[in-house]
Formats: C-alpha cells, sequence, structure tokens
C-alpha cells in the first residue's frame, strides 16, 4: 500500500479541504465543516463535479501499535507488538499493517489474535525477510461501503481513508501499482471470463 499523508489544519474562515484519490485513480473532493448543531466536525465526499457521495460524522481512529516482532511461516504471518494490544484472544481482528518491508506484510488485514501482544494473518506466499517493521492499528474507513452514484461502484473497494486522532492527520492508502496492476488483471480477468460464457451460451442460450 501507498499512504499520503494529509495534516488536518482546522479554520475559522473555511471548511478544510483536500482532494483524495482512491480506486483506479479517480479523485474526489473531501471537506470537513464544523456543524454548530452537532458540535462536532463532519466530512463530505464528493465528486469533482459537485456530485454529493456522503456526509457523516468524522470519526477518528487510534494511533496504531508498534510491531516488535515479524517473521513467516507456513502461510501466515505471526507478528508481535511492542505493549498489549487489548484485543481479546480467539477474536478476529481486521487490522491495517503498515509501515513494514516487504511491503506484501502491508494492507487489511484479518488476523487472529493469539495473545495479549501477538496476532497472525494469512499470508500464502514467502513475502521475504522483514527488514523494517511498522505498526498494527484498527482503522476506520470513512469511505468503505460508499458508492460512487455515478459509476454505481465503491469508492475504495481497496483503498482507505483514515482520520488519525493523534496526530490530527488523513491518511489516504491505496494499492502499490503492483498489486494495482494485480487488482486490474484480476478484474480483466474475469469481465473475459463472463464474456466468453455469454458468448458460447448457457442453458438458455443452448435451449
Amino acid at each position: 500500500m501507498i499512504t499520503t499523508v494529509v495534516p488536518f489544519t482546522p479554520s475559522n474562515v473555511a471548511p478544510f479541504q483536500f482532494s483524495p484519490t482512491l480506486d483506479n485513480g479517480v479523485s474526489y473532493n473531501l471537506s470537513v465543516p464544523w456543524s454548530l448543531y452537532g458540535a462536532r466536525f463532519y466530512y463530505t465526499l464528493a465528486a469533482l463535479d459537485g456530485t454529493l457521495i456522503i456526509t457523516a460524522p468524522l470519526v477518528g481512529s487510534p494511533t496504531g501499535i508498534p510491531l516488535q516482532s515479524l517473521s513467516w511461516s507456513n502461510g501466515f504471518a505471526v507478528a508481535t507488538t511492542l505493549r498489549p494490544h487489548g484485543y481479546k484472544a480467539g477474536t478476529i481482528k481486521r487490522l491495517t499493517i503498515s509501515g513494514v518491508s516487504p511491503d506484501a506484510f502491508n494492507g487489511l488485514q484479518d488476523c487472529i489474535v493469539t495473545g495479549p501482544s501477538s496476532f497472525s494473518y494469512a499470508l500464502a506466499a514467502f513475502p521475504g525477510m522483514v527488514t523494517a517493521l511498522g505498526a498494527a492499528s484498527y482503522d476506520v474507513n470513512l469511505a468503505a461501503g460508499v458508492v460512487d452514484p455515478a459509476s454505481g461502484s465503491p469508492v475504495a473497494a481497496f483503498s482507505s481513508i483514515v482520520f488519525r486522532q493523534d496526530p490530527q492527520q488523513f491518511e489516504v492508502s491505496v494499492p502499490s501499482p503492483l498489486a494495482a496492476a494485480a487488482v486490474a488483471s484480476s478484474s480483466a480477468a474475469q469481465n473475459i471470463f463472463t464474456l466468453a460464457q455469454s458468448t458460447l451460451g448457457g442453458p438458455d442460450v443452448l435451449g
């Protein structure tokens, strides 16, 4: 994943705003107005032509917990954190792994909590020896499940917008070029398969 950090600098003059780029290189406008009625910040995501996509309360995500160790064994990444993570053993938590090298360790992962300071997640192929440790965080993706009314597609099926409480900043994460190419290739293959099925005909066509 490639993450772009945008410091949150609210103003009394106009709502804070920036233009995140999400899935397939599509850019949007995100603004953060203050609501006097709600006494809190809200965020508004809109298309570049001004079409409103979503307005919702701004929900922050806690700072990630630094990793103390990370290794790979038999199809799983095995991690320990520098301090207790607070997740219940035996549960599955969807955590964002970031800052690790090789990059194949990073991303949104369904993690099995194995202890007070440990968890693991599936990683089929050996990604290489870890040369840099990052962090694990439980993130609220502000764009999760949001659909672009113009295309009818999710704006962030593979990307994320996270507001980090401390420090006050937005983090926009998109797949790395290699990962994006793999996603595009997979989508293209699925489209070709679907077209082939349609061309060859199923029971309705052949009957």
